[in-house]
This record gives structure tokens, C-alpha cells and sequence, in this order.
């Protein structure tokens, strides 16, 4: 999706062009006769799209779509379950339901390495930005390959070609959107490119290299005392969580599959368990500010949409943020290639409905889903229900790649299939064990002791090092306590020497 616009970096228009792409080997076009029409031509199909089903901007807020369309373009390799290519059938849908007419179009500038650098090493950063295919096998190269996360048995992330340029412009898009938050521009901003939620400060981890989401928020708590992070994919996000574990400024809340398979191998990332409620020392700011909610194979639509609104109202009631962070995994969706849930795409959906009810700053970004076409649905409807907007559920016909849409085992060519036509988990959740995780969780919150903290400009920083200056000055003050003890405990034994025969003594001569 590109957009006329002064320049890459905070250029919005909604004069779209609509731009045709190589679709994968297996897919055909089967759009020719729209293929063959001239701009205006397309534009006017799409315009007549929009005013057919009332496509417009909402009333009373604005919502904005970050993404730069060169993000579509890398490969993790064939038979990577991660297929940046789901972003071009997310952004087709939304372009064939006429949705861009009801947001706010920005196509964002790569992020810079000293932007990335606010969270992540610069060592490890010179690393992404330099490695290639043709040159990972250097001894320099090997040197670092497995301590920064790279190759072992399973090659979860793998080094490709453009690896650098992907990850700049996914975080890039990232941070325009919270940027637009800060600035009033948006009340949602959306980045379906982004929520790369398991990349650590100095290791790329779980297909992810460069943490988004925690730069992001980052951003936002240059201008908000609290932001609220909630997590709906299907893996544990802990890189965010261990990324603000020492603060009470960010509370991180992740609903996630937890447990073991047959052969007792945990579910990745093997971490999210209800007990993990951050640092363990009570006298850590960010001790409570944690909550997981690990959830067993085959939830369906009913308990899940329960679980959230329980338990993501009563932290929005108690934690009070000013800012919410969304991630919105589709692997949590029913016949996911990786999750193991049974989700519609329309309970996926309903969480993002239920955050937008709090009326809070919202920042909307992707994250996991590895079966694209229904990635692309989710995402999509997702977008409609930010701008309060209902999609007919038979496909446009002048959708590119309509073919991967189509047929029994695609969805039938509709936006609202049936997700379990293809798989279904068997579903091991009881009620018991949910109302459990449910009473669980509110003990967890009983940890937090009214709003926290108060804002400070951390502009430039991160928070662990702003925990460093606060051990120091703690430290400091400390030793001068110390000190003025020492001195007064001095001072009174030498008042006690000179007053020997005084009052103290005369009552009882």
C-alpha cells in the first residue's frame, strides 16, 4: 500500500495506488479483467466498494494504518513457517473492501540503527546490519552466529537476504505509529508488519530479531506514566515481559499457550507460567507488574472471549494505564500451522472490540500466524472493527489472489470461515481449570497497589538504565544516612563523655 506523500517519513494521503505484486508459485490470478483496467478504473471499482457498504472515517476519532510495502518482499526460506508474504494478502483485503477510505495511510520510514539502539546492543545490532548468506560462514561471523540467536537444530531464525532492511522496516512502522499516538494524530494505530514479541535486547529468538513492540512502548512512556501490554498470541511474549520486568510503568499481560507435548517438550518459548509475576524482590518497582495466563490445547471461541474480558477489565480497572499496546498474534487461531487453539477469526477480533471499549490510546500491531490466509482475514477484519466498520462476508471478486482464498480447504472463499473445517485441537480446557487461572489471576493483581510511579522523560533511555541511575542514587543516599548515623551515634557518645557528674547524675548523688 504506498501513498502520495512530501516524504517516507511521516507522509499521509489517501490517494492510493493500488499496486500489483508476483504472487507465490501455487497461487494464480484470477482477476485479469481488474488486472487490465487503468488506475482510475480500480480506484473507482474500490471507490464504489467503500460507498457501497458506508466505508468512511469514523466520527469522533481517528485511526491510522503504518506500513511500508517493501516489508513484503524478504523470505525466510521455503520451508519457514513465516511468510512475510501474508502482509501482501492482509493489505489486498483491505484494499478490495474499500477500508483505506476510512483511516488515515502512512508509509514510514526504515528505523534507524541508533533508533534500534535505544533498546537493543549496538554490538548486536552491527551484527544484523552486516551478516549475510554469502558472508555467516566468516570466522567473525561464527563467532557470534549462536550467541546472538542464530543457527543451532531448530534455525528458528534464520539469516536471509535483506535481513537488515526487513527488520528496519517493520520497527520503523512501529514507531510512526506510536509517534502518531503521542502527537494526538490517532486515537488507534495499526502496524500489522510489526509485534515481533520474542526478539531480546542482545539475541534474535522465536523468528524474531528486533524487538518493535518494546521500542514502541518505549516511545510512549516519554509521554505516559502507564502502558498496558497485552499479548494474544499464541507464544508467551517474553521479550517484552523480560524487557520491562524491573518497572511498574508497563504492565504485561499475555494469554498463551503453556505446557508440554507427548515426547515432554515444553511449548516455545517453554516460559508464561501463572506463578511468573516478574522480579521476585519485593522491593523491585516491577515486582506484580507481570501477569500470564497460560491456557491448554483446543479453547474455543466461548472461553476464550470469557478469559479475556475477566481478566483484561479488572488489570485495566486496577492498573488504570494511559496507553494500551495490542498484540495481536493470528496463530492463535483455530487451524493455525503452529497454534494449538480452535479460534474463530471473529473471537480473535472481539479482543481488539473489547480493548477499544476502554477509549485509551491504542496501539495495534501483528505478531505471529502462520497459515497467511486467514492471517490476512483476521488482520483485516480487525481493521474494520477499529473503524467500526461491517465486511459482507463473500470476497470481493476484484481481490488479487483470490484463488487463496478459494476452495473447501481455503475457506471457500469467504472472510468468516469456519476455522476448524481442516483441524481441530481436542479441548482440555474445563471449566475448572479456567475459573482457577481466573481466581489465580486475581490474586496476582492484588500485588498492585494503587496507579504507580510518575511520568519522567526517558527520552533516549531505556529502562534498565534508568534502574541502574535509580540503584545508584539510592546507593548514594544510603551512604550518607549511614554516615549521618555514624556521625550523630559520635557525636552523642562524646555529649554522654563531657556530661558525666550532670543532670543525670545529680538526681542520684
Amino acid at each position: 500500500m504506498r501513498v502520495n506523500a512530501p516524504g517516507p517519513s511521516n507522509g499521509s494521503s489517501n490517494n492510493i495506488i493500488v499496486q500489483e505484486w508476483m504472487s507465490p508459485e501455487g497461487y494464480v490470478e484470477d482477476y485479469q479483467a481488474f488486472k487490465v483496467l487503468s488506475k482510475e478504473e480500480k480506484e473507482a471499482i474500490i471507490r464504489k466498494e467503500a460507498d457501497d457498504y458506508g466505508m468512511e472515517k469514523p466520527q469522533g476519532s481517528s485511526v491510522s494504518f503504518h506500513y511500508n510495502p517493501n516489508v513484503e518482499y524478504h523470505h525466510f526460506g521455503s520451508s519457514h513457517p513465516m511468510k512475510p508474504w501474508r502482509l501482501t494478502l492482509t493489505k489486498q483485503l483491505i484494499l478490495a473492501y474499500g477500508l483505506e477510505y476510512t483511516m488515515e495511510l502512512h508509509e514510514p520510514r526504515p528505523a534507524t540503527l541508533d533508533e534500534l539502539a535505544i533498546f537493543h546492543d549496538r554490538e548486536y545490532l552491527s551484527f544484523l546490519k552486516n551478516i549475510t548468506p554469502q558472508n555467516m560462514e566468516s570466522a567473525d561471523n561464527q563467532a557470534h552466529i549462536l550467541s546472538f540467536g542464530f543457527g543451532g537444530e531448530s534455525n528458528d531464525c534464520p539469516v536471509f537476504d535483506g535481513l537488515w532492511n526487513y527488520v528496519s522496516l517493520y520497527s520503523g512502522a512501529s514507531l510512526h505509529a506510536a509517534d502518531s499516538l503521542l502527537n494526538a494524530q490517532s486515537n488507534i494505530a495499526i502496524n500489522w508488519s510489526g509485534g515481533l514479541h520474542h526478539a531480546k535486547k542482545n539475541a534474535a529468538s522465536g523468528f524474531c530479531y528486533v524487538n518493535d513492540i518494546v521500542l514502541a512502548i518505549q516511545h510512549l512512556l516519554t509521554q505516559n506514566q502507564r502502558v498496558l501490554y497485552i499479548d494474544i498470541d499464541v507464544h508467551h511474549g517474553d521479550g517484552v515481559e523480560q524487557a520491562f520486568e524491573s518497572t511498574d510503568r508497563v504492565f504485561t499481560l499475555s494469554y498463551h499457550k503453556f505446557g508440554f507435548d507427548k515426547y515432554n517438550n515444553p511449548f516455545f518459548p517453554g516460559t508464561g507460567a501463572i506463578t511468573e509475576m516478574g522480579p521476585s524482590d519485593p522491593a523491585n518497582r516491577g515486582k506484580g507488574h507481570t501477569l500470564n495466563i497460560p491456557i491448554e490445547d483446543g479453547i474455543d471461541d466461548e472461553q476464550y472471549m470469557w478469559l479475556f474480558r475477566t481478566i483484561t477489565g479488572a488489570v485495566n480497572e486496577k492498573y488504570r494505564p494511559n496507553a494500551i499496546v495490542l498484540q495481536c498474534g493470528a496463530d492463535s487461531l483455530g487451524g493455525d500451522r503452529l497454534g494449538k487453539f480452535n479460534l474463530n477469526i471473529k473471537a480473535h477480533g472481539y479482543c481488539v472490540e473489547f480493548v477499544k471499549g476502554f477509549d485509551k490510546p491504542l496501539l495495534l500491531i501483528g505478531g505471529g500466524g502462520y497459515t497467511p490466509r486467514n492471517v490476512a482475514r483476521t488482520w483485516c477484519h480487525e481493521t474494520a472493527v477499529c473503524v467500526g466498520a461491517t465486511l459482507h462476508n463473500n470476497l470481493p471478486t476484484h481481490l488479487p489472489y483470490l484463488q487463496a482464498f478459494q476452495g473447501e480447504e481455503n475457506g471457500g472463499g469467504v472472510l468468516y470461515p469456519d476455522l476448524h473445517n481442516t483441524k481441530r485441537h481436542e479441548n482440555v480446557n474445563s471449566v475448572a481449570k479456567l475459573n482457577s487461572i481466573v481466581r489465580s489471576a486475581f490474586e496476582n493483581l492484588r500485588y498492585i497497589e494503587g496507579a504507580p510511579s510518575v511520568v519522567v522523560n526517558q527520552r533516549g533511555l531505556s529502562e534498565a538504565m534508568i534502574m541502574a541511575a535509580r540503584e545508584k542514587v539510592e546507593a548514594e543516599l544510603k551512604e550518607e544516612m549511614e554516615e549521618r548515623e555514624r556521625g550523630e551515634s559520635e557525636a552523642g557518645r562524646r555529649r554522654r563523655e563531657r556530661n558525666v557528674g550532670g543532670r543525670g547524675e545529680h538526681r542520684f548523688r
